[in-house]
């Protein structure tokens, strides 16, 4: 198996590893630094969440796979999952009979799949093995013949527009001509952790998608920090990109990530990285995103779910670039607001036809349903990133490293143990794959 490919930052903060998707968190941290998180979700109004045993019957319908982190379930009943890693999608059927019906011929990196009718829309990745970095993207589509076109290149239209370039990441409130403040920047552990603050790079990873009616196909970006919209043709625009996410640096928090007394005071914006996109029946899109940091000890769980305004449906005006084919362009931007934060790791999203949310939480360990709060109108907040409105997560579903949920009338599809197989595996599984897909019946 090549290595893992994954979905990192361009910093981090210091003595934290690169945020990666799947990378497991740290077991060790400063005590008070997690303390002081919980007391500023306390005091910022964070959800409430609740325990429930789940209580439908569970049936698992295949088993042996390998990091299956996207599935898509058809009309008739049959699903299809993802082994991101392996670079193939396989065919489920509601028997248990499973059948890959594409692999990548490069290897390369294939996820994000929805329906698209009889059709599945999928992304590919290309990653440098020895680097990391995601050199080429694809959104592609597979017919039920086994046909396979390219919808548009994703990578480029990231190189030609790049729209979180004027994103500022890392620390906004220093003031590199003060001579006390560039004394303190000058101290920041570049060579493991990047720069101290820096503006959005080039790269994508795509991760997840949506399809509307007429091939319309949103998609979750983690790489470049935003959601996509492609026409059927293949031409690109740029919906929204997901706002930094800010950590605070008190005393504790400095004493436990190594850094200089001069810090505290200041906060550190991480990249938001979109895991899953969903579009709710009033046209209100959602986004789940990890925090661009770790999630665990060190921090608290910090992960995220966006709202961006349904008025940026597929049916507005499609702008392009004079003389460019591929490029949308960074035209009618929309905000994305956060409506749930506190999340250990989301990566899976669905909405039920109730408007409830279901969040996979990886290294949370379950899959949750999100009652939004009665204030947020047409499922954003109206408070903007600050607290969430008394949204109320309540746990359905304990399982290991969830990576996917799919919400259909027969009930809930997830995937579990999605990092079994890999180096990542919190486990310590790291050579046998034994990701499942699994039917929550009703």
């Amino acid at each position: 198996m090549s290595s893992i490919p994954r979905l990192a930052t361009a910093a981090v903060a210091a003595g934290l590893a690169t945020a990666t998707l799947i990378a497991a968190p740290a077991a060790s941290a400063h005590p008070s630094a997690r303390h002081h998180h919980s007391q500023q979700h306390s005091e910022h109004g964070q959800h409430k969440r609740h325990h429930h045993s789940a209580t439908s019957s569970k049936r698992v319908l295949a088993t042996g796979l390998l990091s299956p982190l996207r599935a898509a379930v058809s009309p008739t009943g049959a699903t299809y999952v993802s082994e991101n890693f392996a670079g193939k999608i396989d065919r489920v059927d509601p028997g248990g009979t499973t059948t890959t019906v594409y692999t990548d011929p490069h290897g390369y990196e294939v996820g994000g799949l929805s329906m698209a009718g009889r059709n599945i829309v999928f992304t590919v990745t290309a990653t440098n093995q020895t680097t990391g970095e995601n050199t080429d993207s694809w959104l592609k589509l597979l017919t039920p013949s086994g046909h396979v076109r390219t919808i548009t290149d994703l990578h480029a239209y990231e190189a030609a527009d790049n729209p979180d370039q004027t994103t500022t990441y890392g620390f906004r409130d220093f003031d590199p001509t003060n001579a006390a403040d560039a004394a303190c920047l000058a101290t920041w552990p570049t060579a493991d952790n990047g720069p101290a603050t820096y503006t959005g790079a080039v790269d994508s990873h795509p991760y997840a998608t949506y399809v509307m009616p007429h091939g319309w196909t949103y998609v979750a970006d983690a790489g470049a920090n935003d959601v996509l919209l492609v026409s059927p043709h293949g031409q690109v625009r740029t919906v929204a990109t997901l706002p930094g996410i800010p950590l605070y640096v008190d005393a504790a928090t400095a004493s436990g990530m190594g850094l200089g007394s001069c810090f505290v005071g200041h906060t550190y914006y991480f990249e938001a990285v979109p895991t899953d996109v969903e579009v709710a029946q009033n046209g209100t899109i959602y986004v789940t995103s990890l925090p661009g940091g770790p999630e665990g000890p060190q921090l608290g769980a910090r992960g995220s779910v966006f709202a961006i305004s349904a008025s940026s449906g597929y049916h507005g005006n499609f702008r392009l670039h004079p003389g460019r084919h591929h490029s949308g362009g960074s035209y009618y931007m929309h905000q994305a607001r956060q409506v749930v934060s506190g999340l250990m790791s989301p990566t899976g999203l669905a909405v039920g036809s109730d408007g409830s949310l279901y969040v996979a939480q990886l290294f949370g360990n379950e899959v949750s349903k999100i009652t939004l709060g009665t204030s947020h109108h047409h499922g954003y907040a109206r408070h903007g990133t600050h607290g969430t409105n008394g949204a109320t997560v309540t746990d359905l579903i304990s399982t290991p490293t969830p990576g996917e949920v799919e919400w259909t009338p027969r009930g809930l599809y997830i995937t579990s143990n999605v990092l079994s197989g890999t180096p990542e595996d919190p486990n310590g599984n790291t050579t046998t794959p034994d990701g499942q897909l699994i039917r929550y019946g009703r």
